[in-house]
């Protein structure tokens, strides 16, 4: 392509100098686009609505900055890349239900905890994602598809003045695959619009791709090929060796595992007992009533009965199936009975201690208890609901038993579990455990309180409300 100035055809008009029509510099290449510049963005916008008045269905506006209006006089119509997104975001939302709905329900269904296998709420922050997602990627392929994308080149790069496009020139281009497109026709459509310079683009003849982008290409395939076999070799092999890892922090730490044997020791084991007559630092928890619920020397009575903490425990569980089995001999006697509990709270009472044994009791004991401690919690209802025969219902902290229990009793129960209630001695805290005993006290009161624990300014009240 080659350029030549009107002004240096028609010499001696004023108009001339400023407007031109390039010739075509290689005749047989067929034209490609007729490019005209503008100097004024206002020119360009009569311009292109000029041309689409025309009929001219093909040809597009360039300018270093977003025009207002140009999309009007361009007659350009609202583009379907919405819609794409639209349904692509649908499909997400599709494809993550069924994705959540068959892996949950239908090929891994696993119980947990009554929670139903598959829920809408559950399901919504995958449901969100894969909408994002699919939404995003087919945004920016539909995009690239309706903008055919990308190219590598462009017959409007061979003009020089071109270049100015993202600088300080206006310029609209025809394509000339347009209908209306006639070749001298146009131009002379350009020129009286007021161009300032008209030229026409050709056709290049194809070329083939830059050696350096098809080498990356193949390279590029070539490494993408690499971990793909890699797994598939590893999936279809056996190895005795270590897996490869590319972290290794604490893995490959000289260590000895559990139940292993080790050469520096002469009984060749690697766990080593407890050393008799030492106890670790800060777990000295000589304070019997404090730790265990015991009077003051009570472990020691324990350590008579020649049995462990966890073998009465055993013991007692033993007791209560045998109780709940119809037709078995008679419940053996509790060894847990014969222990001296302590009867009074080994700490100070205060209103902080019952407000975050109250905290505690509701993060710890109302989801199977209840709020108010009748065994009615949500994971209890639910048990219930489901009825599969392996709930035992927690008993209610206001039956005569438990109101009568001894209170190191009810901490030994906390720390160590009772029938199907798991130990929380390694969750919560002795300080802790003794909070929510208070509370479970303030709440028996509630229902049993005499009416001489009743301070006199409320005892009318309480009159008022009763029935």
């Amino acid at each position: 392509m080659t350029s030549t100035p009107h002004d240096e055809a028609s010499p001696g008009t004023a108009e001339a100098a400023v407007r031109g029509v390039a010739p075509a510099a290689d005749p047989k290449q067929p034209v490609a686009y007729v490019l005209a510049e503008y100097s004024t963005p206002e020119a360009l916008v009569k311009a292109a609505r000029q041309v689409y008045q025309q009929g001219y269905t093909k040809f597009d506006a360039h300018s270093p900055f977003p025009i207002h209006g140009i999309d009007d006089a361009m007659g350009i119509k609202f583009t379907h890349l919405p819609w794409f997104t639209f349904f692509a975001g649908g499909l997400g939302i599709i494809t993550a239900t069924l994705l959540i709905y068959y892996t949950n329900k239908e090929w891994y269904p696993y119980l947990i905890s009554g929670k139903p296998l598959f829920s809408i709420p559950s399901a919504a922050p995958v449901m969100f994602e894969l909408m994002v997602l699919f939404a995003a990627i087919t945004t920016l392929l539909g995009m690239l598809a309706l903008n055919r994308l990308p190219l590598f080149t462009h017959p409007l790069f061979q003009s020089t003045r071109f270049q100015r496009v993202t600088n300080d020139k206006f310029f609209l281009s025809i394509d000339a695959r347009d209908p209306k497109y006639k070749s001298e026709k146009t131009i002379q459509l350009l020129t009286g619009l007021g161009a300032e310079y008209v030229e026409t683009c050709h056709k290049e003849a194809s070329a083939p791709l830059p050696w350096a982008f098809r080498t990356a290409v193949f390279l590029g395939l070539l490494l993408a090929m690499v971990p793909v076999s890699m797994v598939a070799w590893k999936r279809s092999t056996y190895s005795r060796e270590p897996r490869i890892r590319v972290i290794f922090d604490m893995v490959s730490q000289p260590k000895k595992k559990t139940q292993t044997t080790s050469t520096l020791w002469q009984d060749g084991r690697a766990m080593r007992p407890w050393v008799e007559g030492t106890i670790a630092k800060g777990e000295l928890k000589a304070d019997d009533a404090f730790y265990r619920g015991l009077k003051p020397g009570g472990l020691n009575a324990v350590a008579a009965t020649t049995v462990s903490m966890t073998n009465l425990v055993a013991n007692q569980d033993g007791a209560a199936a045998a109780a709940a089995t119809p037709g078995a001999p008679a419940t053996p006697p509790d060894p847990l009975d014969k222990l001296p509990w302590i009867e009074d709270f080994p700490l100070e009472v205060t209103p902080e201690l019952m407000k975050r044994g109250q905290e505690r009791y509701n993060i710890y004991c109302a989801t199977c208890h209840g709020l108010g401690g009748v065994g009615n919690g949500l994971v209890t209802i639910r048990a219930i609901e489901l009825a599969e025969g392996t709930w035992v219902p927690p008993v209610t902290f206001h039956s005569e038993g438990l109101r009568k229990q001894p209170i190191g009793r009810m901490f030994h129960s906390i720390s160590n579990g009772v029938r199907k209630m798991p130990g929380y001695g390694d969750q919560i805290p002795e300080r802790d455990r003794w909070a929510i005993l208070l509370y479970v006290r303030a709440l028996q009161k509630s229902k049993f309180a005499p009416l001489s624990d009743v301070p006199p300014e409320k005892v009318n009240q309480l009159t008022d409300v009763a029935p």
